[in-house]
């Protein structure tokens, strides 16, 4: 299968300096049989993007969700307003619209969920697909995989993010309702990672665990920009093993600064 992938936008500016930056992530597929989009950023401003670059989001009519925070959502009621009567496509897992919440250093929460509700949806032509699979395939040659494995030791959940419970209680996040796209293109896999906040690496053993093709390419948010020194080490350990030919961090991995052992000891891979 052929395919292309292209970032609408995310952190940091590349050599397209006509283009805008936000915190948020949203990139544009295209394949052989069926175009989509995964996440939408944080505000509207990916579509700006995308008509900057000749993108034609408003052709788009099935639209992935990596999971459910504002930085990966924010831009959907923008892209829905832009696509009018026509009939779309949401494909989520189970808990995408629980409301979601980090804690700061003093105790206190702010609201980090997604821009839009169920209700806000309701009547828009907008048909919500729950995925509940572990693995499925949507379209020939795409998966939404989940339900990642939370084997690796130096991927732990983290306590700053809550998720608000039916009794109105507030539970750590495990980020069930997080999921991946794995693409089988002509050279190999490619998985496309919102923010990998169960780990990239419990993300990647998940993915290898359910496909007998090698991984050719990770792209996305990988949420080491909290990571100390050792778990960043720790990754790149992992990432040389598997011998991912391609590897494409963005949105909340970090500076290049901060990733800069990574990048070092990737060299032509990263």
């Amino acid at each position: 299968m052929n395919l292309t992938v292209t970032t609408l936008v995310e952190n940091s500016l590349g050599e397209n300096t006509e283009l805008n930056t936000e915190h948020g992530l949203s990139f544009y597929i295209v394949t052989d049989t069926m175009r989509c989009l995964f996440d939408t950023g944080a505000t509207g401003l990916f579509l700006k993007n995308a008509h900057t670059l000749g993108v034609p989001t408003d052709q788009v009519t099935h639209l992935f969700m990596s999971h459910g925070h504002y930085d990966h959502s924010g831009g959907y009621l923008p892209w829905l307003s832009q696509r009018g009567d026509t009939p779309t496509e949401l494909f989520v897992k189970p808990g995408f619209f629980h409301k979601k919440y980090s804690k700061n250093f003093l105790g206190g929460l702010r609201y980090n969920g997604n821009a839009f509700t169920r209700a806000d949806i309701l009547n828009r032509g907008v048909t919500i697909h729950e995925i509940e699979e572990t693995v499925s395939e949507v379209f020939p040659g795409i998966y939404s995989v989940s339900g990642f494995s939370r084997e690796c030791d130096f991927e732990p959940i983290n306590p700053k993010f809550v998720v608000e419970k039916k009794d109105g209680t507030f539970g750590v996040d495990d980020f069930s309702d997080e999921q991946v796209l794995v693409l089988k293109s002509d050279q190999g896999l490619v998985v496309l990672i919102g923010c990998a906040h169960p780990g990239v690496v419990n993300i990647l053993e998940t993915v290898r665990a359910h496909f007998d093709e090698p991984i050719h390419t990770v792209i996305g948010g990988t949420h080491l920009v909290e990571a100390d020194e050792t778990r960043i080490e720790k990754t790149t350990d992992y990432l040389l093993k598997a011998k991912i030919p391609r590897v494409m961090f963005c949105h909340c991995s970090g500076s290049p600064e901060h990733l800069h052992t990574l990048i070092a000891r990737l060299g032509e891979t990263y």
